[in-house]
């Protein structure tokens, strides 16, 4: 009776001794499950901002080869006015190809309108570009011709802009481009009817934003279907990455202030950044 007693026991201890090895293990898979995750993030943020210099620097070139002329964000007939011989249609995505190690897809898009051949950004359709893609876009669709990326209109609006006279507030205070969702979902309700609708942004088909005073700047990683049309988003809760004209990227926390945002996209408008930048 002893023996058959303590060897119960034993067996006991053993399975309560097996428990606890169990919590911690799941314990400790939770925690690397988390470590992970922070890695995968910031790897993600990294790309993202490697790939919004890139798209600045191609500002940059494309001004050095035009005399200082940016391209429009707007889609828009550039370098020259309207349709002219070799002159290029597009937003400004489009007209920076060149300048992106995309050189033989914007040849592609090569046709005549009439007897006038031109360049024109519709000629891309789904055709994809990895560098306008962020890994960390829940919404992108691997292989299409959706953009991860927007072009603020205050900084290159459709007339374009001359640099760096355009940019009086600083180059270091003016936003060029924004992470955003390559597909938003729009609700409005009228009359008592509520109306949704979904919009593809496509990298060849104005992918921008125009911010406004006193609006929402920008949403932080908002659920798929109330993410707006009208606004950049940033993929994680931390923040949104942007990059500025002087080419540097950053990610602007989620508790940056509208006034302070839309501050920084504008141009010259002889304004000052908030505490919150």
């Amino acid at each position: 009776m002893s023996q058959s007693s303590s060897s119960r026991k034993r067996r006991g201890l053993t399975l309560i001794e097996l428990l606890v090895l169990l919590a911690l293990l799941l314990l400790l898979l939770g925690l690397l499950m988390a470590a992970t995750g922070r890695v995968r993030e910031a790897a993600a943020r990294a790309q993202s901002q490697n790939n919004l210099r890139r798209m600045a620097a191609a500002v940059h070139d494309y001004g050095d080869q035009h005399n200082g002329h940016l391209p429009p964000g707007p889609a828009t007939w550039f370098p020259k006015k309207g349709r002219v011989a070799n002159n290029g249609y597009g937003p400004c995505l489009f007209h920076l190809l060149p300048y992106l190690d995309q050189d033989p897809l914007y040849k592609s898009t090569r046709q005549n309108i009439g007897a006038t051949p031109v360049y024109a950004a519709w000629s891309a359709v789904g055709k994809s570009v990895k560098l306008f893609a962020a890994p960390g876009d829940p919404t992108l669709e691997q292989g299409s011709d959706r953009t991860s990326y927007l072009v603020s209109e205050l900084a290159l609006p459709e007339a374009g802009a001359l640099y760096p006279s355009s940019f009086p507030d600083g180059l270091a205070q003016t936003i060029l481009f924004a992470e955003g969702y390559s597909l938003t979902t729009d609700t409005v309700t009228f009359g008592g009817q509520t109306t949704t609708w979904k919009t593809d942004r496509r990298w060849w088909d104005n992918p921008g934003w125009k911010p406004a005073a006193g609006a929402v700047a920008f949403q932080v990683a908002p659920a798929v279907d109330v993410a707006s049309s009208v606004l950049p988003q940033g993929f994680t809760p931390a923040g949104i990455n942007i990059v500025l004209v002087d080419g540097s990227a950053r990610t602007v926390s989620a508790r940056c202030s509208s006034t302070t945002f839309y501050h920084a996209c504008t141009p010259a408008g002889n304004d000052m950044l908030g505490a919150d930048w």
